[in-house]
């Protein structure tokens, strides 16, 4: 089985993508958040890409357009950094994204899925994946979706069975992506499931209803767990070892923002937006996260954690 980090914009950057890589290095891949294809890559953009600070990761940029050549464009600008597959972001829900039809937005419009493909796989001379929700209001196109994709040949189909309008919310739709299973040919797609694999029973859940599924991208489950991922291969840890590892894991997550951001009230923001999820690890959880939230200050915001970590 392998397992793929997914691409979370905010979150999953090169500093978080390294802390993983360093302290729970059970990764097989991972996704860059978003770039808009519209547009030059920038300084950011480019510092987050650059091979030199994604050493030892596999590592896959992430397109967000409709436009063909927009992708192609986004491929040469990437090729110079020994970049070659592109994914192409069909799935999020953001409003400001599918306002313009982008993300799971295009998925409202079969046609133009269709068009965009099609011209797409007629110029890429190189692997194009995609990651795709299961619709946009609610699920009554898929089986037209699924018609669509399985004419190209997708070199990655990551499903997220859910729709637009769920956005993280509701049950995954399994059924839909069963209908994936049966329809997409193994022999030319490669098959991804994302959705909502927060611990061994929901693993489980995916595993026995199907067997032949050898890749699952996890996004908000590793963050609530960074351990998630070994706890599935079977890799047991005593809590200490957990508990330095997190420890590890958090502090190079910090160290990483401080040196990146003016100031340190940026920092403490993207450390929160980490802890949001993570704090469900920790005694006293909900207590520890209003304490998280309150703190303005790096020495406040310090002082809580070690007494997190202590207490863990």
């Amino acid at each position: 089985m392998k397992f793929f980090l997914a691409p979370m914009q905010g979150l999953t950057g090169y500093i978080v993508r390294n802390a993983f890589h360093h302290h729970f290095d059970y990764i097989d891949k991972y996704y860059t958040p978003f770039i808009p294809a519209a547009k030059r890559m920038n300084a950011k953009i480019k510092r987050d890409i650059d091979p030199v600070n994604n050493d030892g990761i596999t590592l896959i940029p992430q397109a967000m357009s409709i436009v063909a050549d927009e992708v192609i464009d986004l491929h040469r600008q990437l090729v110079p950094y020994g970049y070659d597959e592109i994914n192409v972001n069909l799935g999020c829900p953001s409003g400001t994204v599918v306002s313009k039809k982008r993300g799971s937005g295009i998925l409202a419009y079969p046609d133009m899925l269709d068009s965009f493909l099609d011209e797409l796989y007629t110029k890429a001379d190189f692997p194009v994946s995609i990651k795709t929700r299961v619709g946009f209001n609610d699920d009554e196109l898929w089986p037209k979706l699924i018609e669509i994709y399985s004419k190209y040949p997708i070199s990655e189909l990551t499903v997220h069975p859910r729709v637009q309008k769920d956005f993280y919310k509701n049950t995954p739709r399994m059924d839909d992506f069963a209908l994936a299973v049966q329809k997409i040919n193994p022999d030319k797609t490669i098959l991804c499931y994302n959705g909502d694999i927060t611990d061994a029973n929901s693993f489980k859940a995916l595993t026995d209803r199907f067997h032949d599924i050898d890749e699952i991208m996890i996004g908000r489950g590793l963050f609530a767990n960074p351990a998630l991922i070994a706890e599935l291969k079977g890799i047991s840890m005593d809590n200490a070892e957990l508990c330095e590892r997190l420890k590890n894991w958090h502090d190079e997550i910090l160290s990483g923002y401080l040196s990146i951001f003016s100031g340190e009230k940026d920092a403490i923001f993207r450390m929160k937006e980490i802890w949001a999820y993570m704090h469900g690890l920790f005694p006293d959880s909900e207590k520890l996260w209003k304490k998280i939230k309150k703190s303005q200050t790096l020495t406040d915001y310090k002082s809580i954690v070690r007494m997190a970590f202590d207490a863990f």
